[in-house]
């Protein structure tokens, strides 16, 4: 039930670490207080009302993103008729260990390109999708002339989509930030 559920928890990959922790092969399965601080979480989780708005396709949708040391996080929202921002899905995951050596910038269009990956069903072919992210470079991520292979492959998958790139400042990009976060 919860990996069915997992798309519509906020900040799932952060809270369930310890117990995905638990599955890794290279390490002794130990259940600590941090574990069943986790089950706990991941409980509530699954027994508190959701808040996710079903998607409006006549409405544009927006994206706040952000990545830490740990993981990405981005929130997929749309503007209401009450003129606030309501959150339509949520996306959450920890980086890989090579990943974790990434520069700031990397990491931060990785988060990117993950978020526009996972709310693909919702933002290919609509109109332009704009993307709050508190790491400025990002901004100028469409006019970067690179002869790195990665940023080449990830520029590739971003021309699918339409979408516009915004600076916030970190403390306005809260839900993004928190679910990159542990």
């Amino acid at each position: 039930m919860v990996g069915y559920y997992r798309s519509f928890c906020k900040n799932f990959s952060t809270v369930a670490a310890p117990l995905t922790d638990l599955l890794s092969t290279k390490g002794v399965f130990k259940w600590d207080d941090a574990c069943q601080a986790a089950f706990d979480s991941v409980k509530a989780l699954l027994t508190t009302a959701p808040v996710l708005a079903a998607p409006d396709f006549n409405l544009p949708f927006s994206i706040t993103v952000d990545a830490s040391d740990l993981g990405a996080g981005a929130v997929l929202y749309q503007t209401g008729s009450d003129g606030l921002d309501h959150p339509v899905a949520y996306f959450s995951r920890k980086f890989n260990n090579y990943q974790h050596a990434y520069s700031t910038i990397e990491k931060e269009a990785l988060a990117l390109v993950l978020a526009l990956q996972h709310f693909e069903v919702y933002v290919v072919g609509s109109a332009t999708v704009t993307v709050y992210t508190d790491h400025n470079p990002l901004t100028f991520l469409n006019r970067m002339c690179n002869s790195n292979q990665r940023w080449m492959r990830w520029s590739l998958v971003l021309q699918c989509y339409n979408i516009h790139i915004k600076h916030i400042r970190g403390k306005d990009n809260v839900v993004a930030d928190a679910l990159s976060r542990v």
